[in-house]
């Protein structure tokens, strides 16, 4: 009983403290060397990695995560370099211009096995050779925090079925702007200004901010800010006091959702506040009842109150891209001057037929959803021009407005619905990848057609279909028409 408490206990010390941050070249040869075969004259290296490179077959159909991947990568990193920031690692201190590798060798249900950093081999780029060599210290710090981020980090678990690895360019310095003359770029430049008051756009975007610069309020007649891809924290209510101000984003910065604050004005039109993980819409937003343009997109939404978007009378454009949405707030159906909707990336299942009901809306996107209709009443919106619904599961579709541009491909499309065939404004038209036999020759008829993709349909591997579908392809090319 001794012996056996002895090996559990050796057991569980061994996989507590197993091993997981790893330069590539170790990581390659001492955990999955190579398999070296001999093939006549020829040698065969076979990597062993087990974990599949996260790519777009791998990610699950049902769910449509297909091009979801950059967004995905892109949080990963923004998390990566949060949890560095909050044990006091700021990746700029190495003072290199220098870019190094990582990768995270994940299993199916999120958990990180190894953390992998660096070139595998030499690395050359328009014959210059590119280091990964860090500095003995710093590189020191890069390990303890990669290590502890494997303990308390986990991936979605509808990444992948298999094991699978993830993996970004880790940058150590401020990767530098090119100079404008239309514009001030950084900090030091907008501290010695002599002229605030000429003023009109602060481009401070990815300068590593870790708090609001507060020089901009130095410029009074301040109509565009780019605070982007930063590490802010907290938004001054003030800065919707800048009475000139238009344009503001604050995309990507980790920004907790009870440090934004927006005081009532008239000027702001445009507002940008996707990555900034906020879980709910602010309540003072809803003050600012000029906005036109609006970028909610890329956020861990909880859910939306009825409110969110009562009094936004004047939103002309709303994106919701990859917010979570497993259904849409009815009161945007209720901003009759909106023009665009992004819904792209969401887990709809079905629209409310009050969207039916928006005037003015030119663009609807849907696509990468869970849709397996659209509304039966689409065609009242007689504004509709634009509508993006692929990735989904759509087999038919309902009669719909006069459009110009119209993409359904990765559906389940059986045969071209008959509808599509009375859309004689038709400009661009995406079938592909659905499970259609027959090939659509009614496209001869469009008269402004410009642009046709069709490829991945049952028609191109039916032999006696081949001949019927290059003729097509043939005389559509003769009208000028791309066709892929």
């Amino acid at each position: 009983m001794k012996n056996l408490f002895c090996l559990l206990l050796i057991i569980s010390f061994c996989s507590h403290g197993q091993q997981k941050v790893f330069k590539a070249k170790d990581f390659e040869r001492d955990i999955f060397p190579s398999k070296i075969t001999k093939d006549g004259k020829s040698t065969i290296v076979e990597s062993t990695n087990p974990y599949k490179s996260l790519n777009n077959p791998m990610l699950d159909d049902a769910k449509n995560y297909t091009i979801i991947l950059e967004v995905e990568n892109k949080r990963l990193q923004h998390d990566f370099y949060k949890f560095a920031r909050e044990r006091h690692i700021r990746f700029n201190e190495l003072n290199e211009t220098k870019s190094v590798p990582v990768e995270f060798m994940v299993q199916p249900n999120g958990v990180i096995d190894y953390f992998v950093y660096g070139w595998q081999g030499p690395i050359r780029i328009n014959n210059r050779a590119i280091s990964d060599s860090l500095n003995p210290e710093f590189e020191q710090k890069l390990v303890a925090v990669a290590n502890d981020f494997c303990k308390n980090y986990k991936f979605p678990s509808h990444y992948s079925k298999e094991k699978f690895r993830i993996g970004f360019l880790l940058n150590f310095d401020l990767i530098p702007k090119k100079p404008s003359k239309m514009f001030i770029y950084n900090v030091a430049m907008a501290e010695a200004c002599d002229k605030p008051d000429t003023v009109k756009t602060l481009m401070l975007n990815g300068l590593r901010l870790e708090s609001f610069p507060m020089v901009v309020f130095k410029f009074k007649n301040l109509e565009k800010l780019d605070l982007s891809n930063n590490y802010i924290q907290k938004v001054p209510k003030a800065v919707s006091k800048i009475k000139n101000l238009k344009f503001l984003s604050i995309s990507n910065n980790p920004i907790n959702n009870n440090k934004i604050k927006f005081k009532r004005n008239n000027h702001i039109k445009d507002l940008n506040l996707q990555y900034t993980g906020i879980p709910y819409l602010p309540r003072s937003l809803s003050k600012n009842q000029k906005l036109e343009v609006l970028f909610l997109g890329n956020n861990r939404f909880i859910s939306f109150r009825k409110r969110d978007f009562k009094k936004m009378n004047n939103l002309k454009a709303l994106n919701l891209y990859n917010a979570r949405l497993s259904e849409l707030p009815m009161s945007v159906t209720k901003l009759l001057n909106l023009e665009e909707l992004d819904l792209y990336y969401n887990d709809l299942k079905q629209l409310p037929n009050e969207i039916c009901d928006m005037p003015k809306l030119k663009t609807l996107a849907v696509s990468n959803n869970e849709l397996w209709n659209l509304p039966a009443h689409i065609a009242k919106i007689k504004t509709l021009e634009t509508l993006y619904a692929h990735h989904n599961r759509l087999n038919d579709l309902p009669t719909l407005p006069d459009l110009k541009l119209l993409h359904i491909g990765n559906n389940m499309f059986k045969t071209v619905p008959e509808k599509v065939y009375s859309l004689d404004n038709l400009v661009e038209i995406d079938m592909t990848k659905n499970q259609i036999m027959e090939v659509p020759t009614q496209l001869r008829k469009f008269e402004k057609l410009q642009r046709v993709f069709l490829v991945g349909n049952d028609f191109e591997r039916i032999a006696e279909k081949k001949e019927e579908l290059a003729k097509l392809v043939t005389d559509l090319e003769k009208k000028d028409i791309l066709v892929r």
